[in-house]
């Protein structure tokens, strides 16, 4: 009873489609092989269906009043200190909600309470299930979050998964940013937008489909942001992607957005 009343009291709120957003967002997903298509999340709480079969789910979430105490109660000590060194409130309810829905939604698929989920870390501090905690699932069950300030998102699956989210805007720079982190065909797809407006959403179509694929490849910033290209328009798909992460009709995308001009290819 205790457990079901610390996450009703969560401050947090599902982020469905159809809500309207103060800032513009973009977000993307990657998974591997032929899985079924991943389903986004309309609750955090019903992940029923998908945990008992291998169909990914998505899930988002926005802040709602509440005390971030009920979040950083799903979490061990170590991630409770770390959080609370965060100076902005902000950064310490988006860190503490992404871990803690993962946690829930974790523990819905193998029938666990969220906060006896146990993690653990790659040398590339990628977080995985702790197989001494959990077993063979720990290497079937794969999942990926993602976090910036006012939304999270968690993504899960029997595969290789990746997700992230951004807000979108506007910046100076940021024809200098992809000079230095986009392949060229990205870098061309960029130069010909007619306005700036739709320059920064192409731009975080971008940058959301490669967060989304170096997570899902376990590889981070270590797989080279320039060894891959996306398309620009309608559905994502690799267009080039360098060896060993081939061929390109290996991997499933998709990309979604909140207030982001032009559609930029929804799953």
């Amino acid at each position: 009873m205790l457990l079901s009343l610390l996450l009703s009291d969560l401050p947090l709120r599902t982020l469905n489609q159809s809500d309207e957003t103060t800032i513009p967002l973009a977000a993307a997903w990657a998974l591997e092989g032929s899985v079924a298509e991943p389903v986004i999340l309309q609750t955090l709480f019903e992940d029923r269906t998908s945990s008992q079969s291998d169909t990914p789910t998505l899930w988002f979430g926005v802040p709602t009043d509440g005390a971030l105490t009920s979040l950083l109660a799903l979490l061990p000590e170590a991630e409770r200190l770390q959080i609370r060194c965060l100076r902005s409130g902000r950064d310490q309810w988006s860190v503490a909600a992404a871990r803690a829905a993962a946690r829930i939604l974790l523990g819905q698929r193998l029938d666990c309470p969220a906060q006896d989920i146990a993690l653990a870390r790659d040398d590339r501090g990628k977080p995985w299930l702790d197989p001494r905690r959990h077993g063979a699932m720990a290497k079937q069950l794969y999942f990926s979050i993602s976090h910036t300030r006012g939304v999270v998102a968690v993504a899960i699956g029997h595969g290789r998964i990746g997700i992230d989210v951004e807000a979108v805007r506007e910046f100076p720079e940021l024809m200098q940013v992809a000079s230095m982190q986009f392949a060229h065909e990205m870098r061309h797809n960029l130069q010909a937008a007619e306005t700036n407006t739709e320059r920064a959403a192409l731009f975080f179509r971008f940058w959301t489909l490669g967060e989304a694929f170096i997570k899902a490849t376990g590889q981070g910033i270590t797989q080279g942001l320039q060894s891959f290209a996306f398309s620009a328009h309608d559905r994502p798909v690799l267009t080039r992607v360098n060896d060993p992460w081939g061929p390109p009709d290996r991997w499933r995308f998709g990309a979604l957005g909140w207030g982001v001009l032009p559609p930029n290819g929804h799953s």
